[in-house]
């Protein structure tokens, strides 16, 4: 059942291709600023919410991004007018450069507006040595 359905999504999206028009997908923020970042809290995540506002349907057929240390969740099925997703972006500090950092996503959809930037920034601290600093301390103190 679920290779017909994608079949079927895929048809969908195909069919819609010439419609909808420019910002068929309006975000409710484009940027997402993360602040101080804790490299050793891992991977954090930050959420786009949209509503279609076309009259079309608009599917969202890949994303790409800007670094390997990020990652995109989409929706996978038509977005019908009216009807609201979002899209959830992970990025990695663990492995990167400690300071600040900016990435892109670049959202693929069909219709005429076919790209949709998603950015997100931050500063990222290195913490692991001042918490090692910190567990050595007590032990110091015996």
């Amino acid at each position: 059942m679920k290779p017909l359905v994608a079949i079927m999504t895929a048809l969908l999206c195909v069919l819609a291709v010439t419609a909808g028009g420019k910002d068929a997908l309006v975000f409710d923020n484009t940027m997402h600023d993360y602040g101080d970042l804790l490299i050793s809290h891992g991977a954090q995540s930050c959420r786009f919410e949209f509503v279609n506002v076309s009259d079309s349907v608009v599917c969202i057929l890949g994303a790409l991004t800007s670094c390997n240390c990020t990652t995109v969740d989409y929706p996978r099925e038509a977005i019908e007018p009216g009807q609201g997703g979002a899209v959830v972006v992970t990025y990695d500090p663990v492995g990167r450069p400690e300071g600040e950092f900016e990435r892109t996503v670049l959202l693929i959809l069909n219709g005429e507006s076919r790209r949709v930037v998603l950015r997100f920034k931050g500063n990222a601290i290195d913490d692991s040595a001042s918490f090692l600093l910190q567990q050595q301390l007590p032990l110091m103190h015996h």
